[in-house]
């Protein structure tokens, strides 16, 4: 209502260019307010992300600038772990999209994947969410399935077994995964999150992996 009041375009959030500028070039808005291209992009990951392009952008940077965030729902639940990513819909009449699911009702696990000309662009796992993060990078990074694709879109998750307290329930990382990372050579924060998962999710571990990283420094 006041960015309404004060005339700024609106829609069902107030609307934003690539820089998270508004109608008015001296406001920006980020986070559950902030409408790209007729989308809200309500999740911790998407605001941190246009935090970054924003502060680049003050600091005169206009290399980097917003291109949505993708989309994820992480259900957790004591005996549910249930995880949807990116684009689950599949357009009318479109070849190039392709829907994999892979179900074992034994071990009430539930996969699947929607992929867009040898392209991974959503998923939806059930039963185990240990590939959730794996999956991410696919997404964002827009990597080609190419010979991967049976083991990765059929077969069953491979993650590292917890080790140590959880720290991330989003992708399933312990303390001591955490740890053993940074002690075999990873002290870059954000390379941290990468390379175990942690953080890629709903966001609220941040703060505790980097606690731990700064604990093995």
């Amino acid at each position: 209502e006041i960015a309404r009041e004060t005339g700024l375009a609106c829609g069902r959030g107030v609307k934003v260019n690539q820089y998270l500028q508004t109608s008015n070039p001296d406001i920006f808005a980020i986070g559950e307010i902030a409408e790209f291209e007729n989308k809200l992009f309500g999740i911790t990951s998407a605001a941190e992300e246009q935090a970054d392009i924003l502060a680049n952008f003050l600091a005169g940077d206009i290399s980097s600038y917003y291109k949505g965030s993708i989309l994820m729902n992480i259900l957790k639940l004591e005996d549910i772990n249930l995880c949807s990513i990116g684009d689950l819909t599949i357009p009318e009449n479109d070849d190039s999209y392709e829907e994999i699911v892979f179900t074992d009702l034994k071990k009430r696990y539930y996969k699947k994947c929607i992929v867009k000309n040898d392209l991974l662009v959503g998923a939806i796992l059930m039963g185990d969410k240990n590939e959730f993060a794996e999956f991410k990078t696919m997404i964002e990074s827009k990597i080609e399935l190419s010979d991967k694709r049976d083991k990765l879109l059929r077969g069953s998750s491979s993650a590292k077994p917890i080790i140590g307290k959880l720290v991330c329930s989003c992708s399933q990382v312990g303390a001591g995964n955490i740890e053993e990372t940074i002690k075999s050579g990873v002290n870059d924060f954000t390379e941290l999150c990468k390379n175990t998962g942690a953080g890629l999710g709903c966001g609220s571990c941040k703060t505790e992996v980097k606690e731990i990283l700064a604990k093995c420094k």
